[in-house]
Parts: structure tokens; sequence; C-alpha cells
């Protein structure tokens, strides 16, 4: 798809109406789930949701340039329902410990998101305690009454929340604090360059040491080699996401990897990133 072809309001509205269209009834829109792995590599821990439009004209949309057109034109609520409800879905018919969602800050402004969310828990049969939200560091600063009685309701439901790209924003140990969070994943805009570059090993090695004294979670995305995975290993680091351990993957092909669906081929072919 080309670069400018979502700028125009015109093919916005386009956009806007074939995803309404995907959202009820149609084609195209799927998860793909991408595993985490504890550090001996093999053993998944739990797999991150994304969603993935294969577009019927343009072929596979971006999931940024959708994502924000679904912001701006007031249907994040209804892609984001329908995320969760289809995660939810896969997750109980599985024995994954857990599947993460990624949680747009404008769904968390929403004073019925968590209801609506403990909606989808009961409908699907789904334990609180099998789902992570991932959000971002603007959802901490966005600092407003509403998100933050959300991300509390959620994690007194049993709810894990997850910072997802820490260390990319306006980190802030004050914004930790005030919204307790669950776990932190470290951008892979640090794990790329660990091996290359001194001053991004420190800030990884801080990373890890923060989530340590915080007594929350730590995870590593964007691994992809093994000296990445062994450096982070050696910080302390216990679960990993990344190319060198799975592409994102079919949800038939996700369990297989896992040796929960028997299959001839036990190499799952990956979704496209």
């Amino acid at each position: 798809m080309p670069a400018t072809w979502t700028t125009s309001c015109c093919a916005k509205r386009q956009v806007e109406s074939e995803l309404r269209h995907a959202l009820n009834g149609g084609t195209g829109i799927k998860l793909a789930y991408q595993p985490i792995f504890a550090a001996d590599g093999s053993t998944i821990l739990g797999a991150e949701a994304l969603i993935r439009w294969g577009h019927e004209v343009h072929g596979g949309l971006p999931p940024a340039q959708f994502i924000a057109i679904a912001e701006e034109r007031g249907m994040i609520g209804q892609l984001g329902k329908w995320v969760l409800q289809e995660a939810c879905r896969f997750a109980v018919g599985t024995e994954l410990p857990w599947v993460a969602v990624n949680v747009s800050p404008l769904q968390l402004r929403d004073t019925g998101f968590a209801e609506q969310l403990a909606a989808v828990l009961a409908e699907t049969g789904l334990a609180p305690g099998r789902l992570q939200l991932e959000i971002t560091e603007g959802v901490l600063l966005d600092n407003n009454d509403t998100t933050r009685a959300a991300l509390a309701a959620l994690r007194r439901s049993g709810i894990a929340i997850v910072l997802d790209d820490f260390g990319t924003g306006y980190s802030s140990l004050n914004y930790l604090r005030r919204h307790a969070i669950d776990k932190l994943k470290i951008d892979r805009s640090f794990v790329n360059l660990l091996g290359r570059d001194e001053s991004s090993a420190a800030i990884v090695r801080a990373l890890v040491d923060l989530a340590d004294a915080l007594n929350v979670g730590v995870t590593a995305e964007g691994v992809e080699t093994e000296e990445q995975k062994a450096l982070l290993v050696a910080m302390g680091c216990r679960e990993f996401q990344g190319h060198l351990l799975s592409l994102p993957l079919e949800p038939a092909q996700l369990l297989r990897l896992a040796g929960l669906l028997p299959g001839k081929d036990s190499t799952p072919a990956a979704v496209s990133a």
C-alpha cells in the first residue's frame, strides 16, 4: 500500500467503511500470535495477540495505519472489543498460560471499558489471570481519573497490566509508582543494539534492575540473535519475544509449536509480521 494512501479524507473514509464491514461479518481481519518464551528458548510462557488486516485490494495493511484511523474515526472501541473477544476465545480453548492484548489509550478513557472487559471474560469463560493488557507510557502520562480508575479496577480483577515499549517515551518512576503495573517490556530499539553499543547495554541492564526493584516482570522484545539473548539472560531477563524464537503465527501454528495440536509438519510457517 502506498505510504500516502491513507492521508486524504476520502481514503480515511474508505478505510473506515471497509473496516466496519470487516468487523461486522466481513473478511480479512484476523489475529496472529507471537509466543513469549522462557530463557530455555523452548518453553512458551504466553503469547501476544497481533491484529492483521489482509485487504482484498491493497493486501496487508500496516496495523499502525488502520488503528490510527480507527482511533480518529471513533472506531477503536469496536475494533478493540473485537480483538479482546477473539483473543479470549482463542486462549480459553488452549493451555496457554496467558494471552496479551494491546489496548489503546482511548479505550482506557472510556468509563465503561472495565465493565466491557469483564463482560468479555464472562462471555468467553477466560479467567482474568490469563489475560494481560499491554499499554504504552502515554497512558500513564495521560494521568486522568478515568484511566487511573480503569487500570486499578482491571488489576483488582486479576488482569495483569504490562507497560509496552518501555524506555522510548517519557519514562518516570513517579508514573510507575502512581499506576501500579505487573510487567515492563523492553523496547526492541534497545535490544537491537546489544553487543554493538555499550550505552544501550547499560540502559537494558538498568531496566532489568528497575523491574527487579519494583518486583515486576520484564520481557525483552525484538530478540533476533543468540548473542542478544545470551546477554539478556546474563542481565537477569527471563522472558523473550522476537524473530530468533518465533515470528507471529496463525493460531493453529502456535498450538502446534506448543505441542498442543498434532500435525505432520512440526515447523509452523509464520504469518506476515
